[in-house]
């Protein structure tokens, strides 16, 4: 199937991935694996790995706390599969800047992640039957899901990811900076947003009388008007016309 579908095509697919069918399939998978590979990758994510039994969401975080990178981890007989939610470029050249002493050994492979419209997650060795990669973009605005392109340089805390943070799970990068944030509110939160005119190249600021309070981290011409996605200050109400600076 085309990457890009024509719009009838299109429409029928994201009808479909809307209702929880089927799936979307994203190539290149990177192997952690040797002697260090759970201590090397404990100290990286921001996922309890000692716990690990099926794929979770991982973040993988500045020691400012912010988001560089983020990936699924799977459980591996030789380690850990990680499927990146951005490039598998991005994500190893995250892990290599770390590697001193480290005794492990990273892999790529030409796997597939199958990402299902109804949440699950799997490694595949094709990605045949999927649907378009040209679709994902706009399924997932619809869905209110960020990429990686929208969260990366936040907190996971001001864009909904808090939950892909496990607290108490030890020492990694980024992890002083949770630990001091814990239980504590943060000012921003990842809102939808609904263009009034044509849209602009994001990212961009958004300002409400003159004052920043937010920044559009993307937005599209969709078949229901301008949409996208930003980090907005949690005091400007749902609803607000805000401008594009």
């Amino acid at each position: 199937m085309d990457a890009f579908p024509s719009g009838k095509q299109q429409g029928e697919v994201l009808a479909k991935a809307l209702a929880g069918e089927g799936y979307f399939a994203f190539p290149g998978l990177l192997l952690v694996r040797g002697p260090d590979a759970l201590s090397f990758l404990q100290g990286q994510c921001t996922r309890d790995l000692r716990r690990l039994s099926g794929p979770v969401g991982a973040l993988f975080l500045n020691h400012r706390g912010q988001i560089e990178e983020g990936a699924t981890v799977f459980p591996h007989k030789e380690g850990y599969l990680l499927a990146p939610w951005g490039t598998l470029e991005g994500v190893k050249a995250r892990l290599k800047r770390y590697i001193v002493f480290d005794q492990v050994e990273l892999l790529e492979l030409p796997l597939y992640r199958r990402l299902h419209a109804d949440g699950r997650e799997e490694v595949a060795e094709s990605g045949e039957g999927a649907h378009p990669a040209g679709v994902y973009p706009l399924y997932t605005l619809l869905k209110g899901l960020p990429l990686l392109s929208d969260i990366r340089g936040e907190l996971p805390q001001s864009v909904g990811l808090l939950h892909l943070v496990d607290y108490g799970k030890g020492c990694y990068v980024g992890q002083e900076i949770m630990a001091r944030l814990e239980g504590k509110e943060v000012h921003h939160h990842l809102v939808g947003l609904r263009g009034l005119s044509p849209a602009q190249e994001a990212p961009f600021d958004l300002l409400l009388e003159g004052r920043k309070v937010g920044e559009a981290k993307r937005v599209m011409e969709t078949p229901f008007g301008v949409l996208g996605l930003a980090v907005m200050r949690k005091e400007v109400p749902l609803g607000a016309v805000v401008e594009g600076g």
